[in-house]
């Protein structure tokens, strides 16, 4: 007997989560990376990274390459990392650079993406610089944080994400330094890390040390249109607890949070950028308000090491069991809200492009 699929209901106490098939097919990928990633705000960088004109870093967001600079003005700028004569990526890394010089055939590029020369091109009719410039990208700085957009006609940060980090924002996120970056490969699907990380359900049974110093009798949780909230104060303090005195988690739809972990004032930034269907490369950001590492803060980074860890292997069984085809879809309890949330905008996002249910059809799978 074949099961009916079950649409995601708005209603939490009656909703099934998404069907399985949506984290095991890899076909299900190339949709998400067209309709979701090409089309939503994604994590690019702090502005600390730019201190002088010609910095720069380079990225890729759903398989496009791409470049950040500081020109000469002071404005901070995002391009396709493709050179426009034959498409040859310009740049690698991050480093600093009076002009963009492509390795192919020596064309070159200011700072503000205009062509500068075009060394071959001599005699060539009606060739135009302004035609040949790179190819803008939109790029918007929040709280110092940056973020792009490969969708021009994107609504705004600030009108998707309205009083996003409102429990922080005094304490100066700009001040804060980016010490580390590191990079983890989970052989499990991208939105199954996000599943984790919106609920806490689990938090008791898989994260022993981190909660026995959290009041877990005050866990807050808030639900924005794209975004959500989590926190909770370390033992013996109140709802209004200081940086460092408790956990604040926010997290952006579709694939970044950002921690505010118990200890030193600190940020980390999660970003979970899918490899293929069934493997998924976490990047953790971590940011202090000192450039030189303290004990303390070696040891909160030890702590979210292990964290990070536990969370990893918890979401490789997951993927696992979803691979078995035993499990089609399940049930959320009343405390997965935030799971809840993500999993309609999933569906929002990928009804018109993927055989999932509507109001007025089954699939039967």
């Amino acid at each position: 007997m074949k099961k009916v699929e079950q649409r995601v209901s708005e209603k939490l106490s009656e909703a099934y989560t998404l069907p399985s098939w949506l984290y095991t097919k890899p076909e299900v990928l190339d949709v998400e990376k067209r309709v979701i990633f090409s089309k939503t705000w994604q994590y690019a960088g702090h502005t600390s990274q730019f201190t002088k004109p010609g910095d720069y870093i380079t990225m890729e967001v759903a398989d496009r390459p791409i470049i950040i600079s500081y020109g000469q003005d002071g404005e901070l700028r995002a391009f396709y990392n493709v050179c426009t004569h034959r498409a040859a990526k310009l740049a690698e890394g991050e480093g600093n650079k009076p002009v963009f010089t492509c390795p192919y055939h020596a064309w070159t590029f200011r700072l503000d993406g205009s062509l500068h020369r075009a060394p071959n091109m001599n005699g060539v009719e009606n060739f135009n610089h302004e035609d040949y410039c790179l190819k803008t990208i939109r790029l918007e700085v929040l709280e110092s944080f940056i973020f792009i957009n490969l969708d021009p006609n994107a609504p705004s940060m600030s009108s998707q994400f309205p009083d996003l980090f409102q429990h922080v924002k005094k304490y100066d996120l700009a001040s804060f330094k980016r010490v580390r970056v590191k990079e983890t490969i989970c052989k499990s699907n991208w939105k199954i890390g996000i599943d984790n990380y919106l609920e806490c359900d689990h938090c008791s049974i898989v994260h022993k040390a981190l909660v026995s110093k959290l009041d877990m009798n005050q866990y807050e949780v808030a639900m924005y249109d794209n975004y959500s909230y989590q926190g909770t104060p370390l033992k013996g303090l109140t709802g209004d607890f200081g940086l460092g005195q408790g956990g604040r988690y926010y997290w952006l739809y579709p694939n970044t949070w950002f921690s505010f972990d118990p200890g030193p004032a600190n940020l980390s930034i999660h970003q979970s950028i899918p490899i293929d269907h069934k493997t998924t490369k976490y990047v953790y950001t971590t940011f202090f308000k000192t450039d030189e590492i303290t004990k303390e803060e070696e040891e909160l980074m030890a702590i979210d090491a292990l964290v990070r860890k536990e969370d990893l292997d918890i979401c490789e069984v997951v993927q696992k069991g979803l691979e078995t085809g035993v499990f089609t879809q399940g049930r959320f309890s009343l405390t997965e809200n935030c799971v809840h949330q993500f999993h309609l905008l999933l569906q929002k996002n990928l009804e018109g492009e993927l055989p999932l249910k509507t109001d007025k059809q089954s699939t039967a799978f």
